[in-house]
């Protein structure tokens, strides 16, 4: 930015000198000669360059504030997603929560029910839950019993099947 000031500056500076040396020369040599000629062509070409870099950067900056505009759209629009993203799997919690309820789900049995819907094996369900295996293997057979499911696979299609239509 400021580079682009620098010689915005320096170009403007060049095509006054040029234009008042053009101006002693024209009347200290009584009229137009190649001398003058190439300092008028050095005075336009600098304010040539002038012009163009200042175009230039006039549109560099406009492409800038539309790209930061549309920049600050997205970003906004990506705020409003997740605030409904995070509305939505709050409210598909509460489905959850809810169907667990109505089966009749013990505090141990909804707590298997949901860590089996993250895809965990009775295993890890095991090390996260601080039990045995066996253990949680006759929870998920009970839960599998109340919700009348046969298993892992039907306990999953049963909250996610609507999701995937």
């Amino acid at each position: 930015m400021n580079t682009i000031r620098f010689s915005l500056g320096v170009f403007i500076i060049l095509f006054l000198v040029s234009f008042v040396d053009i101006l002693y020369d024209w009347s200290g040599m009584g009229g137009l000669n190649a001398h003058i000629l190439v300092e008028m062509f050095m005075g336009l070409m600098s304010l040539l360059a002038f012009g163009v870099l200042l175009f230039t950067h006039l549109q560099k900056d406009k492409h800038l504030k539309i790209a930061h505009n549309d920049l600050s759209e997205t970003k906004q629009s990506l705020n409003e997603s997740e605030l409904q993203t995070k509305k939505l799997m709050g409210e598909f919690s509460k489905i959850i929560q809810s169907q667990f309820e109505e089966w009749r789900f013990t505090q141990s049995e909804k707590e298997v029910a949901l860590l089996l819907l993250k895809g965990l094996t009775l295993d890890e369900i095991a090390n996260v839950r601080e039990t045995k295996e066996k253990t949680v293997r006759q929870q998920a057979s009970n839960l599998y019993k109340k919700a009348g499911i046969s298993g892992r696979h039907e306990l999953v299609a049963f909250f996610f099947e609507d999701l995937l239509i």
